[in-house]
C-alpha cells in the first residue's frame, strides 16, 4: 500500500495537526531495516516509506507528512539514537528496541522498551526472588533447549577446557562497545589468566569466511595448550563438555550460562550488566591476574546454590519474555504481534514498571 500525506490526513481522526496515526509506525537502523519492522509493515502502515537516520531526519519527516507515527522501532546502532528517543518521547510516540532474538538465535525478535545490550531494562533490573511460574518457564525453555545428541570431540581437545566462541569482528555491538578490530588482545590476556592446565578451544564463527581466520589459526598454535577448531563442530557438544564459556558480546555466552549451566567470562558489557553473580566480567585494561571464581571452573556442581540456580533461572525468564514469538506466529497473527510489540514499548513500561515482566 502506498502511503501519501494527502491519505494520511484523511485518517486523521483527531482532525489537527500531527495527530498521531493508529497502527502506523517509523524506524530506524544501521542496515536497510530490521526484522521487526518488516513484520510489523504487514499488519501496519510504515509512515514515512523510509528509515529515520538522524533527529534532524526524523523532525524533517514529521514536518513533511504532517502526523507522527504510532510506534517507533528503534533498530539500534544509530549515532543519534538517543536524540531519536528524546525526541519520541516529548512528542509522545511510543518507542521499542529491537535486536535478534536468542533462543533460537536469528528465528526470534528480542524486543525491550528501554534500549539494547546495556542500556536494556534488563540490566537495569536487581535480581531478589524466581517466582514458580519463572522457575517453571526456564527450565522448560532450558529441558527442551538441551535435548540434543552429543557429537564427537574433536580429536585435538583435551579435557578439562575453555570454550571461546568467536564472533564476526565487525559485529556492530563489539565495535561500539569494545572498539574490537582483531581478536588477538582478548585471546593473549584470556590465555594468560587462564591456569596452564586448561586448554583454550577456540571455535570459528559459522559465518565467517576462514581466510579471513589466518591470523586465530596462527595465534592458536603460538598460545600455549590452545586449539582452534572450524565451525562444523557442534557448538552444543563443545558448551555441554566445557569447564567454562568465554568471549565477548556472543549469544553463545547467554546459551552457556542460562541453558547449561557453565561459568562464564565476558569482556564485554551486553545484556550481562550489572549481573555480575550471573556472568563474571574481565578487565583487558587490567594485567592478566587470576580468574574471579574459578573455583566455579573446577567444580561446575557448585553452580547448583540454590540462589545462583534461581538466578540463573529468572535471567532466562527475563530474557524469553522479552522475546516475540516465531516468525511465521507473527506473520500470521497480527493483532497478537502488534499486542506483544506495545506490551514490550516504552508507553507500556512508564505504567507498569518492571511488573511488565513479573
Amino acid at each position: 500500500m502506498e502511503v501519501t500525506p494527502n491519505v494520511l490526513k484523511e485518517r486523521d481522526i483527531l482532525g489537527c495537526r500531527k495527530a498521531i496515526i493508529p497502527d502506523s509506525f517509523a524506524y530506524t537502523s544501521p542496515y536497510d531495516g530490521c526484522w521487526l519492522m518488516r513484520f510489523y509493515e504487514m499488519h501496519g502502515i510504515d509512515l514515512f516509506t523510509s528509515k529515520v537516520v538522524t533527529e534532524k531526519d526524523l523532525r524533517l519527516k514529521i514536518a513533511q507528512f504532517d502526523v507522527l507515527p504510532e510506534l517507533m522501532i528503534m533498530g539500534n546502532f544509530i549515532v543519534e539514537r538517543s536524540g531519536v528517543v528524546s525526541l519520541c518521547r516529548s512528542l509522545g510516540i511510543d518507542v521499542v528496541h529491537t535486536e535478534d532474538g536468542f533462543f533460537p538465535h536469528y528465528e526470534t525478535m528480542h524486543v525491550d522498551p528501554l534500549g539494547f545490550c546495556w542500556e536494556s531494562s534488563l540490566t537495569r533490573m536487581t535480581f531478589r526472588t524466581c517466582h514458580d511460574t519463572q522457575r517453571q518457564r526456564a527450565r522448560e525453555a532450558r529441558m527442551a533447549w538441551t535435548k540434543f545428541k552429543p557429537a564427537e570431540l574433536h580429536p585435538g581437545i583435551t579435557e578439562p577446557y575453555v570454550f571461546w566462541p568467536l564472533q564476526l569482528i565487525e559485529d556492530r555491538v563489539n565495535q561500539w562497545d569494545l572498539n574490537l578490530k582483531e581478536w588477538d588482545g582478548l585471546l593473549h590476556h584470556f590465555r594468560a589468566s587462564l591456569p596452564s592446565q586448561y586448554q583454550l578451544v577456540i571455535k570459528q564463527h559459522p559465518r565467517s569466511d576462514i581466510n579471513t581466520l589466518a591470523g586465530i589459526e596462527k595465534l592458536s598454535r603460538e598460545l600455549p595448550n590452545t586449539l582452534f577448531v572450524k565451525k562444523h563442530e557442534d557448538l552444543k557438544t563443545l558448551i555441554a563438555r566445557s569447564n567454562a564459556v568465554a568471549g565477548a558480546n556472543s549469544s553463545v555466552l547467554y546459551e552457556a550460562r542460562l541453558m547449561f549451566n557453565k561459568p562464564v567470562y565476558c569482556y564485554a558489557r551486553g545484556w550481562f550488566t550489572n549481573h555480575a553473580d550471573l556472568f563474571m566480567p574481565v578487565y583487558k585494561a587490567h594485567r592478566p591476574r587470576e580468574l574471579n571464581r574459578f573455583d566455579l571452573v573446577e567444580d561446575n556442581a557448585l553452580l547448583k546454590d540454590d540462589r545462583l540456580t534461581d538466578y540463573a533461572d529468572w535471567f532466562l525468564y527475563q530474557m524469553l519474555v522479552r522475546q516475540i514469538a516465531t516468525h511465521d506466529e507473527a506473520r500470521l497473527d497480527g493483532g497478537r504481534f502488534k499486542r506483544q510489540v506495545r506490551r514490550l514499548g516504552y508507553a507500556s513500561y512508564l505504567q507498569h514498571g518492571d511488573e511488565l515482566f513479573a
